[in-house]
């Protein structure tokens, strides 16, 4: 999830757009979605292809100068396997062919959670463009 200040006569929307979000966070992996919300102005949810993606963003990604990004996971930031100084996976990571199923399934359950998400999002702002 992205956030940003706005202020409420900015018709830029702080700056971002779903095109600049795009430029600025397609740099550390595939994104699958960028959402901006018009309903909630300020506010985004990206989606990408991978965890390590995510995670870099989440931990590199400051957005425009002028007006920085809050990023912060929509479900929990979830367990990295790598160690980052040795680069091999952590004691007790997908140990078993059962827990690497479990994980794959568990994921798979997220990209629904997520997808629904996205599309009770857009139905929201098309509500809300009908009502204005």
């Amino acid at each position: 999830v992205l956030k940003w200040k706005y202020k409420k006569d900015d018709e830029t929307n702080g700056g971002y757009s779903q095109d600049i979000l795009l430029r600025l966070l397609q740099k550390y992996g595939d994104v699958l979605n960028v959402i901006v919300s018009s309903k909630k102005r300020g506010s985004a949810v990206v989606e990408y292809a991978t965890v390590r993606a995510a995670e870099l963003a989440f931990k590199n990604e400051s957005g425009l100068s002028g007006n920085p990004l809050k990023i912060s996971w929509l479900e929990g930031q979830p367990e990295s396997c790598i160690s980052s100084s040795s680069g091999r996976p952590t004691q007790g990571c997908l140990t078993n062919e059962r827990d690497y199923e479990s994980v794959v399934m568990m994921r798979m359950r997220q990209a629904a959670e997520r997808q629904k998400l996205i599309e009770q999002m857009q139905r929201e702002d098309e509500e809300e463009d009908a009502r204005s």
